[in-house]
């Protein structure tokens, strides 16, 4: 295989990957304005980053460790990655735990149970909320 052909292979590979982490973007901002929190989510790879990681935007800001390129590798994996970035950045913003579940008034957390990825609250024992994109 030629150099060419391989370098256009690895930017196609980049672009999927790019694409899934944007489609992940989309399903946490539907989260985020449901919370009735203002203002939209943008993914961008910030010039002072040399890394390649992706970093969630919100009202001009950064927080956290960025997301590797590999996390647009599969679906599941990507909308994790995301929910992650974007829960970080908005709690850095506003000062308090996002999202929180309305029955404990704990902040929730990001994990994968199966292939579904959901919103959980360690009140009561750990239980699901909801899945990512789907709050209440």
């Amino acid at each position: 295989m030629h150099s060419e052909e391989q370098a256009e292979q690895v930017a196609a590979l980049e672009r999927r990957r790019w694409a899934a982490l944007e489609h992940a973007l989309e399903v946490v901002q539907r989260d985020v304005r449901t919370s009735g929190i203002p203002g939209a989510l943008r993914l961008t790879t910030p010039d002072w980053d040399g890394s390649g990681h992706a970093w969630v935007e919100f009202q001009g800001a950064y927080h956290g460790n960025g997301i590797p390129p590999t996390a647009g590798a599969d679906a599941q994996g990507a909308l994790a990655r995301v929910a992650d970035a974007t829960q970080e950045v908005i709690m850095e913003l506003i000062w308090k735990a996002w999202p929180v579940c309305t029955t404990h008034d704990r902040g929730l957390r990001v994990r994968l149970e199966g292939e579904l990825v959901v919103w959980t609250c360690t009140g009561d024992g750990t239980h699901t909320v909801a899945p990512v994109g789907e709050l209440p």
